[in-house]
């Protein structure tokens, strides 16, 4: 071997001996622990589907020609914020409790002329302009039994579907400002039968079906996203209506808070 073959593998030598020595090009794996059996999850959303229309059709009713269709609005969507705590006795099967508040509000605006009992046909009564505000905070405490399909894993999606019992107790406010058409002036007389302003707690039963999924970030920390259908009626109590003899008796509504939860948020486990 001549000098300048054993000079040409010594510099290749040297060249080649830092880059042996280097990081590698692909990072290292993280490796994190087994995810924990409980967990607590933070979510914010919509409940829709919920509905006032016994008495938004009761109280629209008021409303005879020649005046306007009164301009109502339901429910609609609400905003609602929910945390549940869960627990895996087995990789498969979990049992929670979730608590969600949601606000729920129904409007409507018109034209009527009140009917007050004892008021004879011959003593005319001014068309009132009114606007009725109906607000519901809905709080509703479920517990599910759910099934996972898949083994809780880091990086990877843990779908589910349960179901179970819920217990809701509605917050209900009433409210009802009244304008004299012709003069504009407020009209504050007392309606009998029918208040400016009434409130109350109620509670009802019922029923809901869960589906969703986990996204794990890493072992204590994950995504959340969530669709629930509920079953659930309440009542409202503080109005009332003319029987057959014009007298007035205290009626329920039936106000139907029935419908779809989608919602989504974070989960800790621990």
């Amino acid at each position: 071997m001549n000098r300048r073959a054993v000079a040409l593998a010594v510099a290749t030598v040297v060249y080649l001996a830092p880059l042996a020595s280097a990081e590698p090009i692909l990072k290292a794996r993280k490796y994190y622990g087994p995810i924990p059996t409980s967990s607590l999850s933070l979510r914010m959303g919509m409940l829709g589907g919920a509905s006032n229309d016994e008495m938004i059709d009761y109280l629209d009713g008021r409303t005879q020609p020649p005046f306007p269709v009164p301009v109502t609005d339901d429910f609609g969507n609400g905003l609602t914020f929910e945390i549940a705590y869960a627990h895996m006795p087995h990789p498969r099967f979990s049992v929670r409790v979730n608590t969600s508040l949601s606000l729920l509000t129904s409007s409507s605006s018109g034209v009527f002329v009140p009917q007050i009992p004892g008021v004879p046909d011959t003593i005319p009564l001014p068309a009132l302009e009114y606007h009725r505000d109906f607000d519901v905070q809905l709080v509703v405490v479920e517990l599910s039994g759910v099934y996972n399909f898949t083994d809780a894993a880091v990086k990877e999606f843990q779908p589910y579907v349960g179901g179970g019992f819920s217990l809701g107790f509605p917050h209900e406010e009433y409210t009802e400002t009244r304008v004299d058409e012709e003069t504009g002036a407020p009209y504050t007389d007392e309606i009998p039968g029918l208040p400016s302003q009434a409130d109350e707690w109620g509670f009802s039963a019922g029923v809901h079906a869960v589906t969703g999924a986990v996204y794990y970030l890493t072992n204590r920390y994950g995504i959340s996203a969530e669709a629930r259908i509920q079953l659930m009626e309440g009542k409202f109590e503080q109005l009332a209506v003319p029987n057959e003899v014009g007298d007035l008796e205290n009626v329920s509504f039936v106000v139907d808070y029935s419908g779809f939860y989608l919602t989504i948020g974070v989960t800790y486990t621990f």
